[in-house]
């Protein structure tokens, strides 16, 4: 047998003879067994207890579907599957059984082999939905967490920025507000970015890519090019965008601003002071080719093979000496992949990198 831990299992039948015949067959295993002829006291025991799996034999005084109605109605186990047992030749029952939402049916009288191997195989695949569930639980509260840390510098970031350009707009330094307003600017981008990231991933097991929307591409760009501006220009960097033919594509538009912008970063942290970046869009058949190239310090054989490798995540410090946590381009990936998209890279030491974003077309 599987070694699936402890089970919880409730077996319901009104003959006392099955109900050793089956308890007898798990006894030795890891199981803690309920067995049971009256329907009333099985329906106590589901408010009291949580069960892996039920055992519930069908023809009994009360209704076998009757007595499975009453178990999905009690908190502790209404998902807890049910495997009905029956006589082979009860047809109408066992396909009335399936129509109710039964996990599976064991025929009379019982097979060793199948007894077991349904009850093992059933438990644990319960026991590891639940275990899903509790781990998916407690990821939400991560989130929570991490998303009301996060925010709050951001927050007291922006309210603090106002509160200065209010003053400052009283001394007419032209210099100190310009900069006051770039701070301003970019805590505003920066936590609606990190709303939609944690959004994004609370929502990766919800398919959270199946609303698309068109995105137009050019315009996109432009606004992420606002939102990097300062940070080019703390390194005097020149951004160019060569705009070519106006297309579309399909997609979650936050996420490929999300991408976009940690690409045109990662350039910006790798190109020398006084460098150059330039984005350029084009059609291409059915795709929509975004090409971003610097002349930054570019990257050796061992950096292209394993930039997208999720099992190898490194961190390399900018030219500036900047920090990252080696996961931009990682995600990046995962959103291009997700819209159907592909990457290439080219890249030699000393003259710069240049990566091709193409993404399907909208028609």
């Amino acid at each position: 047998m599987m070694n699936i831990g402890l089970v919880n299992l409730l077996i319901i039948d009104d003959k006392q003879e099955n109900l050793r015949l089956i308890s007898s067959f798990f006894e030795d295993a890891n199981y803690v067994i309920k067995a049971t002829t009256s329907p009333d006291e099985a329906i106590k025991a589901c408010k009291e207890i949580e069960f892996d799996l039920i055992l519930l034999d069908i023809r009994m005084p009360v209704d076998g579907f009757q007595v499975c109605k009453w178990i999905k109605e009690s908190d502790r186990n209404a998902s807890t599957p049910i495997i009905f047992m029956a006589e082979k030749t009860d047809l109408e029952n066992i396909s009335k059984a399936f129509k109710l939402g039964c996990r599976d049916i064991l025929t009379k009288p019982f097979q060793l082999e199948e007894l077991i191997s349904k009850v093992s195989t059933h438990s644990l695949l319960h026991i590891q939905y639940r275990k899903i569930n509790e781990l998916m639980s407690a990821k939400d509260k991560i989130f929570s967490i991490i998303g009301h840390d996060l925010r709050s510098p951001y927050n007291s970031l922006i309210g603090f920025s106002n509160l200065l350009l209010e003053n400052l707009k009283e001394t007419q330094n032209i210099e100190a507000i310009k900069y006051t307003e770039i701070i301003n600017s970019l805590s505003v981008k920066n936590l609606e970015l990190l709303d939609s990231l944690l959004n994004y991933a609370r929502n990766l097991e919800k398919n959270a890519l199946q609303a698309f929307d068109k995105i137009n591409v050019t315009a996109l760009i432009s606004e992420i090019l606002q939102v990097v501006q300062p940070a080019a220009l703390l390194k005097d960097i020149k951004l160019t965008h060569e705009i070519g033919e106006a297309a579309n594509i399909f997609g979650k538009r936050d996420l490929i601003a999300t991408m976009i912008r940690n690409f045109l970063s990662n350039a910006i942290k790798f190109t020398n002071r006084g460098g150059h970046i330039s984005i350029l869009t084009k059609v291409a058949n059915d795709w929509v080719e975004i090409v971003i190239s610097d002349n930054g310090i570019g990257m050796d054989d061992h950096q292209l093979k394993t930039i997208f490798d999720h099992t190898i995540k490194e961190s390399t410090p900018g030219t500036n000496g900047e920090v990252g946590t080696g996961y931009g381009l990682l995600l990046s990936k995962e959103i291009i992949d997700k819209h159907n998209g592909r990457v290439s890279v080219d890249s030699q030491t000393g003259i710069g990198t240049s990566f091709k974003i193409s993404l399907p077309r909208y028609r």
